[in-house]
């Protein structure tokens, strides 16, 4: 490939993540914050949008807010849903959403509500980066420094503070965690850099868990695209002055209504692109439960989370944010990051994947499984086009994945042995292996750039239409007409 050409083949990532919307938040001074036993403030809400409160209040529960201070000093959001006096857990989300994640369907529908029927205490919570982290004590949302963080962070300084609020508050020693992709990733940060809390948790269910990804021969072309460009795409919005992904705002939320939502002949092109970065399954989801979620897409993170995440991808190994030798050597110590010890993360676990998810793969989950100290389960869903998503949004999820969830945390709280939780599994064992799918025999990933690109194109030109001020279109030089960029599958 020439290399204007792989300058060429960059822009279809570039704008996809721009597309995601990266716009600043004002500048957000705190002269007070208040701790988490009374909550004085109340979380942001956006118009057109239900809040925290409304959800779990159409469910048939009152939320409680706390806001937490993290010790680096973030402001977070947790929530309360309910007020049951059973045993605690903690849900965290995965990234680019936030803790709406879990209550968005309702009862019947979400994992959060099956648990609160068993009678379980759910807490919901937000990592930093989210529309939920208002403002740090040190430094502005407008300020580079603010968004200088990864999983490292996450993992480091987050979940210890969600922890350690909900035992302070129940009075209690252990809770259940729930963690879907990023929310596993940053599981296993914080067990192994501050191993003292395996000890505070009873067990971990893990959806979609990523420390290890499927090997490069494995991986999805659209996701390998995105990978080896994240490290050129990080630097060119750095230097545009471009350090978050995806904030929320009223203008955010209207358009993705109106484009994944509203408009029938855009609505595709959204789907698309989800099951590109997700796994194609569009036939499991409820259309009325989706249009009503994708708004609250687009929650928000730093370029920096995404960015490791690619060098998981890139290089195979489960390390600290590669920041340059002599900013590693600053902030770690070392020229190089160092690699997190999984075999440090020895609370009971159980790990959960989709054959269909692009992000995971059954040899990647089986090498976590093998570095992990108490692995009481290794499942794939018994669905062999289930993918990233469905964990908590595909429409078969609380038939074929819930009432497992609840057996194993039933069993984790009773000690039984990992055959003695097979047993009591609702679903069957799951003999699927992943599916091997056969590309094209011509260039795959040449494919899947010119539909990244057409996509992108076609809905960055929507956004700027709806949106006169925006610069996006001018930005990455998007002064053509549409069937330049026409892709046809």
């Amino acid at each position: 490939m020439s290399e204007s050409t792989q300058s060429f083949a960059v822009l279809p990532t570039t704008m996809l993540l721009s597309l995601v919307l990266m716009l600043f938040l004002p500048s957000i001074s705190a002269t007070n914050y208040y701790a988490y036993r009374q909550p004085k403030r109340n979380p942001p809400q956006w118009p057109n949008l239900l809040s925290i409160d409304e959800l779990a209040m159409r469910g048939g529960y009152k939320a409680t807010n706390y806001e937490v201070i993290t010790e680096d000093g973030y402001s977070l959001w947790l929530h309360r849903i309910g007020n049951n006096s059973g045993p605690p857990v903690l849900m965290q989300h995965g990234v680019m959403v936030a803790a709406e994640q879990w209550i968005t369907r309702g009862p019947n529908r979400d994992l959060a509500f099956f648990l609160l029927k068993e009678g379980y205490d759910v807490w919901l919570s937000n990592l930093r980066g989210t529309a939920f982290n208002e403002y740090s004590i040190k430094y502005s949302k407008s300020d580079r420094r603010f968004w200088d963080f990864s999983l490292q962070e996450n993992g480091m300084y987050d979940l210890p503070a969600f922890i350690d609020t909900i035992l302070d508050i129940r009075k209690l020693e252990q809770l259940y965690y729930i963690g879907h992709s990023q929310g596993t990733a940053v599981f296993f940060v914080m067990c192994s850099t501050k191993p003292e809390y395996n000890d505070k948790i009873r067990g971990a269910v893990l959806m979609s868990p990523i420390a290890y990804t499927p090997a490069v021969a494995k991986q999805a072309p659209s996701i390998r695209i995105i990978a080896t460009r994240a490290e050129f795409i990080n630097r060119v919005l750095r230097n545009l002055g471009i350090y978050s992904l995806g904030i929320r705002t009223e203008q955010t939320i209207n358009f993705l209504r109106e484009t994944c939502v509203n408009n029938e002949s855009t609505r595709v092109l959204c789907l698309d692109l989800l099951g590109l970065s997700s796994g194609e399954d569009r036939n499991n989801l409820n259309i009325d439960e989706w249009n009503f979620f994708v708004p609250y897409y687009g929650a928000g993170t730093s370029l920096y989370v995404v960015l490791q995440f690619a060098q998981f991808y890139t290089t195979g190994e489960f390390k600290a944010l590669d920041l340059g030798p002599i900013a590693n050597l600053e902030k770690y110590g070392s020229v190089k990051p160092p690699p997190y010890n999984l075999k440090l993360v020895t609370a009971p676990t159980a790990l959960i994947w989709g054959n269909n998810d692009v992000l995971t793969s059954e040899s990647s989950v089986k090498r976590l499984a093998s570095d992990l100290q108490n692995v009481l389960i290794v499942k794939a869903v018994p669905d062999p086009k289930f993918n990233h998503v469905d964990m908590y949004i595909g429409d078969n999820a609380p038939y074929i994945l819930y009432p497992d969830i609840i057996q194993i945390i039933n069993s984790m709280g009773e000690n039984k042995s990992s055959s003695e939780i097979w047993k009591n599994l609702k679903s069957p064992i799951n003999t699927i292996t992943q599916e091997s799918y056969s590309y094209p025999k011509k260039n795959p990933v040449i494919k899947e750039e010119k539909k990244l690109l057409a996509l992108t194109v076609r809905l960055t030109k929507l956004y700027s239409q709806q949106n006169p001020s925006s610069n996006l279109k001018k930005l990455f030089g998007l002064e053509t007409t549409d069937d330049e960029y026409y892709y046809e599958d």
